[in-house]
């Protein structure tokens, strides 16, 4: 009789260990879908346009590479603080929104935590009435995230740009001459550029 109990008993205890093993990786590999999918990667701007939904945000963070699960990101930004005021157009997370036609700087190095946090509180309004650059995201990506090489890295200058076919500011425009390409903006006789933010 007490060789049947010590045998019910270890076979608990082993029971009762395997449970809790299995818990604690199940829960360790949950974890991980919080995580940043790298440890070190570039900052982009990230459009969400008026027409937005919850699910085609979440489903191109996912698709770049910003996030290692949706419902793991959904639950992040169901559950990070909102601190800014809701608009009329914003896109609901349970009691969180995500304000529409604005701008997000984000990082594939970023957690789940830290990018639901940039997306809730962070934005930046984008007003497109006279055009925005094309795309979600600047510079543009690849699947996966990588950077998409672009066809005129050799556009360097004013001039460069205007060989290029940028886009140039109007006759009426009384200030000096600009030329925009791919989301660089060209100013005759200053080195450089500007990132062009639309207007």
């Amino acid at each position: 009789m007490k060789k049947k109990t010590s045998i019910v008993v270890a076979g608990s205890i082993l029971l009762i260990l395997s449970l809790g093993a299995f818990a604690y990786f199940r829960n360790v590999e949950f974890q991980k879908n919080f995580e940043a999918p790298k440890r070190t990667a570039q900052t982009v701007q990230f459009r969400v346009g008026k027409e937005a939904t919850l699910v085609g945000v979440i489903n191109n963070l996912q698709y770049y590479g910003f996030i290692k699960d949706n419902d793991a990101f959904g639950y992040a930004l169901e559950h990070t603080k909102d601190t800014t005021l809701t608009n009329q157009s914003a896109i609901k997370v349970g009691e969180n929104t995500i304000d529409t036609q604005s701008v997000y700087s984000i990082s594939q190095s970023m957690t789940a935590g830290e990018l639901s946090d940039v997306l809730l509180n962070k934005g930046s309004y984008e007003d497109c009435n006279n055009g925005c650059p094309p795309g979600l995201f600047y510079p543009e990506l690849l699947p996966g995230g990588e950077l998409k090489p672009s066809e005129f890295e050799w556009v360097q200058t004013y001039e460069d740009c205007v060989k290029a076919r940028g886009t140039l500011t109007s006759e009426q425009y009384k200030g000096p001459k600009k030329c925009v390409i791919e989301g660089k903006e060209f100013t005759k006789g200053k080195e450089g550029f500007e990132t062009f933010r639309g207007g």
